[in-house]
């Protein structure tokens, strides 16, 4: 009996000297993270964390640093998950709390950002921080400025709240935060462009404007400021004044593609098909996985007669979004100018599969049964437009239903 005692003691002892031996590695490890994450070698640091947590899964430092190097990485969700163990462990650390806040917003998650963005005002504000965040603005131009989670936490709070209220499109309550924020840094240009925003998509475009232009007078550099005063005298029709001031938004920031695609746009309504064309080739350039971007092309290359590009550009907006129901109405339109009429009946009747109230695609569809000799189908459709808002010339329904 005393033997297995004294065997059951030394087991205990080398069970306590691993542990030990562990703990050292995983600060080791920890360290080494540390050092890679400081000398921007990120996936070096991902290793040495990931190792320092396999050794110890407990180890709650090194899954914030794991947060900051996964992001440098582009591992949103990653990095989430892992400021989220992290602040199970420290809840009422504001750097990593702030952290997933802004990650949140990025990645869509808007009631958890706003959940954690009002813990963050609740928190006591002051003490010190050796963490800068270089912040770019998600509706101003790009420009990155540096704070500290606690020096400009509340306004930035302040601020995200109500980007947030505004994708949830509660109006009121976004206008609220940018007063709030606008009291507190009255010479901040974005929160004023971010509150015209709102007041924008809220309908009243008086008070947009006067935002807008409070803004331009604050930051007269903002690119993103004159691209939305264009969109407001887009709409008033002073199509000269609209594309002037898209030109300055481009000439100010080359690097946004909606202003390209917005002028793009103008420029077709006016007849300008080539600078159309050159705007909507840069917009791609700069952001090839928006659909709408290949739409608008496809449309303008269809207008200059390049039927081949318009199907080339509508088949990579069914690419990016299979079920984007105008590219297929489209690339229909397409293949019924190239005389492909059976292919164009299947392209036709995707577009009806993905918006079953589709009235263009049912009247496109039925002038193309019409064509095939298949009247039944043709008038069958032509019906089904009319049900969905078409308006059909009598004379059109007298020939295909008579």
């Amino acid at each position: 009996m005393a033997l297995r005692m004294y065997v059951l003691v030394v087991c205990l002892g080398l069970i306590s000297l691993m542990g030990s031996a562990q703990s050292r590695s995983a600060a080791t490890y920890f360290e080494k993270g540390e050092e890679a994450l400081k000398n921007k070698s990120y996936k070096t640091a991902l290793a040495h964390f990931n190792e320092c947590l396999r050794l110890n899964p407990y180890y709650y430092d090194a899954y914030y640093s794991r947060a900051l190097t996964r992001e440098s990485l582009g591992d949103k969700q990653g990095a989430l998950n892992d400021y989220s163990i992290y602040l199970e462990s420290k809840p009422e650390d504001k750097e990593a709390l702030f952290s997933r806040a802004v990650g949140r917003y990025d990645y869509g998650q808007w009631a958890m950002a706003k959940e954690d963005f009002l813990k963050l005002l609740s928190m006591p504000q002051g003490g010190e921080t050796n963490t800068v965040y270089f912040q770019t603005d998600q509706s101003a131009d790009g420009e990155t400025r540096a704070f500290t989670a606690h020096h400009d936490l509340t306004a930035t709070a302040l601020n995200y709240l109500g980007l947030i209220e505004t994708k949830l499109k509660n109006y009121g309550q976004a206008d609220f935060y940018f007063d709030s924020a606008i009291h507190l840094h009255p010479k901040d240009p974005d929160y004023y462009l971010n509150r015209g925003i709102a007041k924008l998509h809220a309908g009243d475009s008086a008070k947009a404007i006067l935002d807008f232009e409070k803004a331009l007078v604050l930051n007269p550099e903002s690119s993103l400021v004159r691209h939305n005063l264009a969109v407001l005298n887009k709409s008033k029709s002073n199509k000269d004044e609209t594309e002037r001031l898209l030109t300055e938004a481009i000439e100010k920031n080359p690097k946004q593609p909606h202003s390209y695609a917005e002028r793009g746009l103008v420029r077709k309504e006016a007849g300008n098909l080539k600078g159309a064309l050159a705007d909507y080739n840069e917009a791609i350039r700069l952001e090839p996985s928006d659909p709408d971007y290949w739409l608008n092309r496809g449309i303008i290359k269809e207008q200059s007669k390049d039927i081949n590009g318009a199907m080339a550009d509508y088949q990579q907006v069914i690419t990016l979004k299979q079920d984007y129901e105008k590219g297929w109405l489209n690339h229909g339109n397409a293949l019924v100018k190239l005389n492909r009429l059976p292919e164009a009946i299947e392209d036709y009747t995707v577009a009806i599969t993905y918006f079953p109230e589709y009235g263009l695609a049912y009247y496109n569809r039925g002038l193309t049964y019409h064509r095939l000799g298949k009247k039944k189908e043709a008038c069958l459709d032509l019906e089904q437009a009319k049900k969905f808002g078409i308006n059909i010339e009598p004379k059109v329904t007298r020939t295909i239903c008579k």
